[in-house]
């Protein structure tokens, strides 16, 4: 019997992960929904440091971590408003989709799951390029941008330096082995904080492509604004990829040595 059927066949659990614990997860990052991380780059709004804690959650609890981002995200629809300001667009891309993409990003040894992300990058790629200023474009109301360039430029920072770097034997290989903390452990915590922090701007930097684009169309954001956002996160996402790194990483370590029962898909 596999580590996954004995999971499956535990009662009160799902995904490796107590029912309970999963609730009280998404309960944390329901609350911290209220806390605002950084503002919307053209107002209207604030990135709620929920976003960390549904990161994070895959990194600890596997899938079930998935379920818990969706639950959160679902509270702070209701208790912070001015955070979700798209109603259930925003409950997916502020509250669920963190969890998804870290927990792609740091399971390449998985060669779906490695696929299944690449895919995911490619068609976020390829929906930023053109989503909205030249489809459906003018015909919405948008105008196409005038230095295609300097467009297509900024865009790429957020999905082609991690495409390369998940096709590479870092992406399947390496990430996976030097973000885990296993029972025969020789490798220094900075290969992990290493490891880890690659996956998580990776993650974090493709996410944000489908966290601007809705925005930009709901509001119709003209090009210049959509300039604006490219550079005001282009910083950002790295420095909050390092931030959630060095949260993460004790946090694994902590649960490694406690001797409590391995999660399936999680790093510790």
């Amino acid at each position: 019997m596999s580590e996954w059927d004995e999971w499956r066949e535990s009662p009160g659990r799902t995904a490796g992960v107590s029912i309970a614990w999963i609730a009280i997860y998404g309960a944390l990052i329901g609350a911290t929904t209220f806390v605002p991380l950084f503002p919307y780059v053209g107002g209207g709004g604030f990135l709620p440091l929920s976003v960390a804690f549904s990161a994070i959650a895959p990194l600890v609890m596997g899938p079930a971590g998935l379920i818990a981002a969706l639950i959160g995200g679902l509270l702070g629809m209701f208790l912070s408003p001015a955070a979700f300001p798209l109603g259930l667009i925003d409950v997916l891309v502020v509250g669920l989709l963190p969890a998804v993409m870290v927990y792609l990003m740091t399971n390449g040894q998985n060669r779906i799951l490695w696929a299944l992300g690449i895919v995911v990058i490619i068609g976020m790629g390829i929906w930023g390029s053109v989503f909205p200023y030249y489809s459906p474009g003018p015909a919405a109301g948008f105008s196409n941008p005038s230095n295609a360039g300097l467009f297509f430029a900024l865009g790429g920072w957020y999905w082609i330096p991690w495409l390369v770097i998940m096709l590479s034997p870092l992406g399947w290989k390496y990430i996976p082995e030097w973000s885990r903390f296993t029972e025969a452990e020789v490798e220094s915590l900075g290969k992990k904080y290493v490891g880890l922090l690659i996956a998580v701007i990776c993650a974090i930097m493709v996410w944000l492509i489908p966290f601007f684009l809705p925005y930009w169309f709901f509001f119709a954001y003209p090009v210049d604004l959509a300039h604006a956002v490219f550079i005001g996160y282009s910083w950002w996402g790295p420095a909050f990829s390092a931030v959630i790194t060095i949260i993460s990483i004790p946090i694994l370590e902590g649960l490694h040595r406690s001797g409590l029962p391995k999660v399936p898909g999680a790093l510790w």
